[in-house]
């Protein structure tokens, strides 16, 4: 199996970020495989042990950024959210070298999503604010960044992301959530102007 040769390549190599690599190739397998605790703990390892002072890192980034990456949605769908920030914090300075936006869209999902559900409502903003920019404004980052804004205390802005969704997210699978937030939160009936 590849865990297999993965495991063999790991003998043989002496080079600390190399072997990081491998481990964390390893341990992203296994989270695709669903074999969580593994997974979890294999990452780990392999995060913490890199160096990135060490002229190898750039060569190993990209693993390094999945790593942390996967490992975040690990605690993140463990509800484990404060722990799951460092890991995507881990991603942002690398973004734009392994990333397309896609992947960067994503991450500041969870970094708004997880600040929220921290109790760092003005933090989750800004996430939320990037995300819907680089998601090209989708309905559910314009979901997030209405409920960032009305966390934040900025009711104008949150109605106003609000009446966004109301002219072009109808058919998003989450409108009736958008518009329950609405109502409890915003005072908005709903009613299209």
């Amino acid at each position: 199996t590849d865990i297999t040769d993965l495991h063999a390549l790991l003998k043989l190599e002496n080079e600390n970020n190399w072997r990081q690599f491998l481990l964390g190739l390893i341990g992203t397998i296994h989270y695709d495989l669903e074999e969580i605790d593994s997974a979890r703990t294999i990452l780990e390892e392999s995060i913490t042990s890199y160096k990135v002072y060490s002229p190898t890192f750039d060569e190993v980034l990209s693993v390094y950024c999945q790593s942390c990456y996967t490992l975040g949605v690990i605690l993140f769908d463990d509800n484990l959210y404060g722990d799951a920030i460092p890991y995507f914090l881990r991603c942002l300075p690398y973004m734009q070298e392994v990333y397309d936006e896609t992947y960067i869209g994503h991450i500041y999902t969870f970094l708004a999503l997880c600040l929220s559900w921290t109790s760092q409502a003005a933090y989750s903003a800004v996430f939320s604010e990037a995300a819907a920019f680089i998601r090209r404004y989708d309905c559910e980052s314009l979901e997030q960044l209405m409920v960032a804004y009305g966390d934040t205390g900025e009711i104008d802005k949150a109605t106003e992301v609000f009446h966004l969704l109301q002219r072009h997210c109808q058919d998003y699978e989450n409108y009736d959530r958008v518009l329950e937030y609405a109502e409890q939160n915003l005072g908005e009936s709903g009613v299209v102007n």
